[in-house]
């Protein structure tokens, strides 16, 4: 059984040397360490707690407010969100698991809340 999609590997190696004007070796390299890293995702049990990343950069001071909680909800007629909230349980955003994990939030794209929530999506499995 195959792990990895080697044609998509070797599109996205050429998509960078294109790109980025690497070398093939180089492109190559880098997608197989991106293939990689996407297989090791984090098991999401339903509930984790992120660091906030603002503006790209996470934030490193260890206190409660610094953090985002993401929690799973699955309503009687099957629906299925993960809520983010914030400390002090305000909910700033959540992700619509029936619709291609779209991320919902009255605040704006480029809020911390979103930030964190596209990391979430990308680092973690569920």
């Amino acid at each position: 059984m195959k792990k990895y999609n080697l044609s998509n590997i070797m599109k996205r190696a050429w998509e960078m040397v294109k790109e980025f004007g690497m070398n093939i070796s180089e492109g190559l390299k880098k997608a197989w360490s991106e293939a990689k890293a996407a297989c090791e995702k984090i098991a999401f049990t339903g509930i984790a707690k992120v660091e906030k990343i603002e503006n790209g950069e996470v934030n490193n001071y260890g206190e409660d407010c610094c953090y985002l909680t993401f929690k799973l909800w699955v309503g009687n007629n099957g629906k299925k969100r993960i809520y983010v909230n914030d400390y002090k349980r305000r909910t700033l955003a959540y992700i619509d698991c029936d619709n291609n994990n779209r991320i919902v939030t009255d605040y704006s794209s480029k809020s911390a809340a979103v930030e964190t929530a596209n990391y979430f999506l990308a680092h973690y499995a569920f």
